[in-house]
Parts: structure tokens; sequence; C-alpha cells
């Protein structure tokens, strides 16, 4: 065993992989003038803006979360990455613990699309305060989930310069995440007969049911509920489907449940992107199992030519959600393995959107 830790061919492969793992690390460090921040809406939001170490006042993006809610904290190798490819073109940036993130006594199913809005739009005027930024040269970057509703913080704030949405949707929630129901039955195993019969009926009439509920609680107990709890049991008791739906009823009703539900559901950005007119930046992937990429791509292709928007499109054919290379799925891989080209893709075009950039 001792000449096996010794010998050249172990101790050599093993000291370029400290290296790399050295130089990963050190990549993944946070970059420029760092300062701890927080900002309130119904709950107080930590983050950190950081700055280039030139004399500002500086351009600035936000980077935005994606989905979910335990690892989205500001300091997640994803916005380290990011930040750092911003910076190197002159931008400051700022990013923000999502709310409940890491905390297990939060619970998601009781905060709406419009918490995160309001979230986002005190973190843009919280940069509205600061002199060293400016004020003119303000974008966002929304990931996946916050690409719904950067529309319509840029409805909200209107002097915002630019967005970049990364592998994000103009649909609503509701098209949206059909999709990925679809795409995801099929990884599982289940025909597309199954599917278009079965599982995606049985889905869009409970989300139905908890818009309407969340729009009329008096429907909370009626029979749609009922005839939905039926169909349920079924579905769980049989062989195939069983493995879908795994539960049997409906949740209890809980009235500010079924209306987060039923608003989340129902949020569109359509209305909010109708209004605004500012350059956008799409970014997607060909792979894509949450997003329908080519309806998406055809869908803004005709909205840009329909509304006269400066909207521009990157598409990377071979990329799955996370845009890493070869299709992979989500992975340890930041800052490693994305498509080739992107980040400098993405920082370049913000820096070509505002007025006086650093580089």
């Amino acid at each position: 065993m001792k000449k096996l830790f010794t010998s050249n061919w172990f101790r050599v492969p093993l000291g370029i992989l400290i290296l790399l793992l050295g130089l990963y690390f050190y990549k993944a460090q946070f970059k420029g003038e760092k300062q701890k921040v927080s900002f309130s809406t119904d709950i107080e939001l930590q983050g950190l803006l950081l700055r280039p170490y030139t004399e500002g006042p500086h351009p600035a993006i936000i980077l935005l979360h994606g989905a979910g809610g335990s690892h989205q904290h500001h300091n997640k190798a994803f916005f380290r990455f990011h930040a750092n490819a911003f910076l190197e073109k002159g931008f400051a940036v700022l990013v923000y613990t999502k709310r409940g993130s890491g905390d297990d006594g939060f619970n998601y199913d009781y905060f709406t699309y419009k918490d995160l809005v309001n979230d986002a739009y005190a973190a843009i005027n919280f940069l509205r305060n600061q002199q060293d930024i400016d004020q003119q040269n303000i974008g966002l970057m929304g990931v996946s989930e916050s690409g719904w509703f950067t529309p319509e913080l840029a409805y909200l704030d209107q002097q915002l310069k630019f967005i970049i949405n990364r592998v994000s949707s103009p649909f609503s929630v509701e098209k949206t995440v059909i999709h990925e129901v679809k795409m995801d039955a099929l990884t599982e195993g289940f025909t597309e007969m199954e599917i278009m019969e079965d599982i995606l009926p049985l889905t869009r009439q409970i989300w139905q049911y908890y818009k309407a509920v969340s729009k009329d609680p008096a429907l909370a107990k009626g029979s749609e509920r009922d005839e939905i709890n039926t169909r349920l049991k079924e579905a769980h008791d049989d062989e195939r489907l069983g493995k879908w739906f795994q539960y049997k009823e409906l949740m209890a009703y809980d009235s500010l449940r079924y209306a987060a539900r039923g608003f989340n559901i129902g949020y569109d950005p359509l209305p909010f992107l109708e209004k605004i007119d500012l350059p956008m930046l799409y970014v997607m992937a060909g792979k894509d199992k949450n997003i329908p990429t080519r309806e998406v791509v055809t869908f803004l292709e005709d909205f840009r030519e329909t509304y006269k928007r400066d909207i521009k499109l990157k598409v990377y054919p071979e990329a799955s959600h996370y845009l890493y290379k070869w299709g992979l799925e989500d992975g340890p891989y930041e800052g490693v393995l994305y498509q080739k080209g992107y980040m400098e893709a993405i920082t370049s075009w913000a820096a070509s959107q505002v007025s006086n950039p650093s580089n």
C-alpha cells in the first residue's frame, strides 16, 4: 500500500487533481469590492453588492434566482461565476438570497410570484439609492423561474436599461410547466398516449381547480373537488399511473395555500411583455426539458416583428436547461462546463447596451 501512494503514477494525477480543484475554488470566489447588504419587503433580504475596482459610477446588473428554495443562496457557485464575469466588463453586481432559502421553517406553499416580484423590486430600489451606481444603466438577469417576472419588473421600473433571460419562458406558468410535466413523464417511461389521455388532462383539471378556488373560495368544497378526488384515486390505484399520481386526493383546503397555488399557476408575463420596450436577450437551450424552447423561439420571433421590439435570441442547440456542454443536467459544473462562448456572449451583450461601458 505504501508503494501505491509513493509511486509517480499515483502522485502525478493526484497533484494535477489538487491543482485543478485549487484553481476552480480560486475562480469560484467573488471578486471585486464586496459589501454585505440588506433590504426589506415584508421580510428582510440579505445579499452582496460587488463593485469593480475602477472608479464609478458603475453600470449595474441584478442577478435573480432560479426555482427552488434551499439552494438559492446568494453565495452559490452560479452567482459567483456570473458575478465575476460581469465585474470583468465593468459592472457592479447585486446578488441576494431568495426568500426562505436555507430556512427549513419556511413554507413555500404560502408565497407567490408577487412576493418574488416585490423582493426583486426592492433590490432595484436599493441600487437606485447607491450614489456610485450609474442610474441610467441598470439591468436584470432572470434565471429560469425569475425570467417569468422580469417583464413585470421592467413595467414597474421603466428606467431599466436591459434584461437578460436565461432559459426562461414568456408563456404563462401553466403553459410552460405543462411542457415540463410531459417531458418528465416521458423520462419516467410513460407512453405518449398515457400522457396525452391521462396525465395531462387530470393535471390541467387540478390546476384549473386551484385557480378557480383562489378567485372564489366557495368552490373549495364542491362537485369539482369530488370529481377530481375520484379521478385521483382511480389514477393512484392504477398499476401504471400510480407511479405518477402518488396521492389519492387533493391537499386539505387551506385558504392561503390555495390562493398562492392558484396565483402562481395563473401567473402570465405576457401582459407586461406587451407594455415594455427595452433591449432583451433570451438565452435558450435546444434540449431543455423544463422550457419549450422551440415554441418560445417561434413566439418571440413573431412577437419581435409584430411589436417592433429589440429582442435577441441565442440558442445553444445541444444544451440542456443548465447550459452545460454535452447536454449535462444539473451538477457541480458551474463555470467549468458551460456552453462554449456562453459567458462572453451574455456579458458582451450587456456591455453593448450600456451608455458608457468600462470595457
